[in-house]
C-alpha cells in the first residue's frame, strides 16, 4: 500500500469507514502466487497443425459426403448410366479430378487452377476416358450458362460512378488493344493458316479477350499499397469488362451470321443492333432490380440473387435461340452492373453482397468442369506440330502489338505503371475456354462430320488452348511477381496521373473484385 492509499486509510478510519476501505482495497488489488507461474503463461500457445487445418479439413469433410450422396441418389434415380461405368459418371468424375488437381496446383506453385483442369481435360481425351465431342447437346447447353455466371460476377464489382468520371482510359485500354489483335489475326490466320477470312475474324474476337479475372487476385493484393491516384483494382476491372463484353458481342454477331440462315438484310440489322440491344435490355432489367423486390421483403436476399440469376440464364438462351448470338452476354454485363449500383445505394457493397457470394461460389463450381470439358476438345494428330509452331509465332506477334498498343492507350500513366497494365493485360484465358469449342460443337450438330468447316473449327480451337496454356502462367506471374515494384510509386512518379482521385464510391473496399 502506497502513502496516498495509508492516508485515505487514515482519514477514513476517523470518520468510522475503515473497515469498509480496507476491503474495497483488498478486493481491487489482484494476488498473484508466483510459485504456480510457468513459462508458457507469458506466451500464446502456438496452435497445432491439426487444430489450424480443422475447419479445413471438415470442409472437404463435408463436399466428399455431399457429393457422395448426390452421386448414389443419381444413381440409383437414373441406373447404369450414373454406374461406375457409365457415361454420367465419368463427365463428373473428370470435373471432380480437375477440381482435386486445380486445388493442388494453387497450393503448392499459386498459378491459376484453371491450368491443371484444362490439362485433366486433353489428358482424359487421350486416355479415352471422355470426349465431350460426343454430347455436342450437352456441351452447348452448359456453355449457355457459363457466360452468365462469369459475366455476372464481374459486373457485380463495376462502380459506374468511377467508369463516368474515366471513362476516356476505360474506354481506351478497353477498346484499342482488343481491335488491333482483332484484325491481325485475321491477318495473320488467313496468310500463315489460309484460314478464311470469316474464321479468322471469329477467332480472332476470341483471341483478343483479356482475363482479368486470373490477375485480380494480384491487382487487389498490389493495389491496396499503390501509390498514385489510381483506383487499379476497378481500373483492371472495368477495362477488362469492356473488352470482354466486345469479345462476347462480336463473337455471338460472327459466330449467328455463319450458323444461322436468313435473310442478308435481317443478318445487317443484327450485326448493327445486336450490342445496343443488349446494353438496353441489360439497363432495363437491372433497373427494374431497383424496385423488384422490394427492399422490406423478408426475403429480398434470396430473391434479388435469383432475379438477376434467372434474367441472365433466360435471356442468354433467348437471345441464342433467335439468332442474336451476343446479345445475351452484353445484356448479363448491363444487367447485373445496373443492378449493383442500385443495391449499392440501399446498403449492400460492390462485390461484398450476397448476390457476388453466390456468383462465386457458381464459378468456383463451374470452373473446373469448364476447363476440363474445353481440354477433351483439343486433338492432338500428326500435324499439329506445323500449327503449333506457327501458332506460336502468331501469338508472339499479336501479344507483342497488343501490349504496345495498351500501353499507348495509357498515355495518363507513368512508364512502371503501363509495365504492370501490360502484365495484366498478358492472359487469355476465360473467354477462350467458354468460347472456343463453340464452332466444333455447331458444326458437329449441323451433321458436318467431313465439312471444311470442321477443320477449321480444329485450327481455331488448337489455337486458343495454345494461348491459354502459354499467357495464362506468364501473365499471372508478371503481375503478381512485378506488382509491388511497379505500383510502388512516389510523390513525383505520379504528379503528372490525370486519374479521378478515390472517393468513397470508388474506395478500395467498395472495388474489391
Amino acid at each position: 500500500m502506497n502513502e496516498d492509499d495509508s492516508l485515505l486509510v487514515r482519514i477514513a478510519c476517523v470518520g468510522g469507514a475503515g473497515d469498509t476501505i480496507m476491503s474495497l482495497l483488498a478486493q481491487s488489488t489482484p494476488v498473484i502466487n508466483i510459485d504456480k507461474l510457468t513459462k508458457e503463461d507469458g506466451f500464446p500457445k502456438k496452435k497445432s497443425w491439426i487444430s489450424s487445418k480443422t475447419p479445413t479439413i471438415f470442409h472437404y469433410i463435408t463436399l466428399i459426403i455431399l457429393g457422395a450422396l448426390t452421386w448414389g441418389y443419381l444413381w440409383y434415380t437414373w441406373g447404369d448410366s450414373w454406374g461406375v461405368k457409365g457415361q454420367w459418371f465419368r463427365l463428373a468424375i473428370v470435373a471432380i479430378i480437375a477440381w482435386v488437381s486445380g486445388l493442388i496446383l494453387q497450393e503448392t506453385t499459386t498459378l491459376p487452377p484453371a491450368l491443371a483442369a484444362l490439362l485433366t481435360g486433353i489428358l482424359a481425351r487421350h486416355l479415352g476416358f471422355v470426349d465431350m465431342r460426343a454430347f455436342p447437346h450437352v456441351d452447348t447447353f452448359l456453355r449457355r450458362i457459363y457466360p452468365v455466371i462469369i459475366l455476372g460476377k464481374g459486373s457485380l464489382a463495376w462502380d459506374v460512378s468511377f467508369m463516368k468520371q474515366n471513362w476516356k482510359q476505360i474506354l481506351a485500354l478497353g477498346a484499342l488493344p482488343w481491335s488491333t489483335e482483332v484484325v491481325l489475326v485475321a491477318v495473320c490466320t488467313h496468310f500463315l493458316l489460309d484460314l478464311p477470312w470469316i474464321w479468322g475474324f471469329l477467332l480472332g474476337s476470341i483471341y483478343a479477350s483479356v482475363s482479368c479475372p486470373v490477375v485480380m487476385p494480384p491487382v487487389l493484393k498490389h493495389g491496396k499499397n499503390a501509390g498514385g491516384k489510381v483506383n487499379w483494382p476497378q481500373f483492371i476491372c472495368t477495362a477488362g469488362g469492356i473488352d470482354t463484353a466486345l469479345s462476347v458481342g462480336t463473337f455471338g454477331l460472327i459466330f449467328s451470321y455463319m450458323f444461322y440462315e436468313t435473310h442478308e438484310g435481317y443478318r445487317l440489322v443484327k450485326a448493327i443492333l445486336a450490342l445496343p440491344v443488349g446494353v438496353a435490355l441489360g439497363v432495363a432489367f437491372g433497373s427494374l432490380a431497383k424496385y423488384v423486390p422490394n427492399s422490406k421483403d423478408t426475403y429480398v436476399t434470396e430473391l434479388r440473387v435469383l432475379f438477376v440469376l434467372a434474367g441472365g440464364l433466360f435471356g442468354n438462351v433467348f437471345t441464342a435461340s433467335i439468332g442474336w448470338g451476343g446479345t445475351g452476354g452484353v445484356a448479363v454485363l448491363a444487367c447485373n452492373a445496373t443492378a449493383a449500383t442500385h443495391w449499392s445505394k440501399k446498403g449492400w457493397k460492390l462485390n461484398q453482397n450476397p448476390a457476388a457470394t453466390v456468383y462465386r461460389v457458381l464459378w468456383s463450381a463451374c470452373e473446373p468442369a469448364l476447363f476440363a470439358y474445353t481440354g477433351t476438345f483439343f486433338v492432338v494428330h500428326s500435324s499439329i506440330s506445323d500449327t503449333m509452331l506457327i501458332g506460336l509465332g502468331i501469338l508472339l506477334i499479336c501479344l507483342t502489338v497488343r501490349l504496345t498498343v495498351a500501353s499507348l492507350a495509357c498515355w495518363n500513366l507513368t512508364l512502371k505503371q503501363k509495365i504492370f497494365v501490360c502484365c495484366a493485360w498478358t492472359p487469355k484465358t476465360i473467354v477462350e475456354a467458354v468460347l472456343c469449342p463453340t464452332a466444333i460443337s455447331a458444326v458437329l450438330m449441323s451433321g458436318g462430320h467431313e465439312s471444311p468447316d470442321l477443320v477449321y473449327a480444329e485450327e481455331l480451337m488448337r489455337l486458343i488452348v495454345q494461348a491459354i496454356l502459354v499467357t495464362t502462367p506468364i501473365g499471372f506471374l508478371l503481375t503478381n511477381n512485378l506488382g509491388p515494384m511497379l505500383l510502388n510509386n512516389n510523390q513525383s512518379d505520379c504528379e503528372n496521373n490525370t486519374f479521378t482521385p478515390r472517393k468513397s464510391s470508388a474506395s478500395p473496399e467498395n472495388s474489391r473484385l
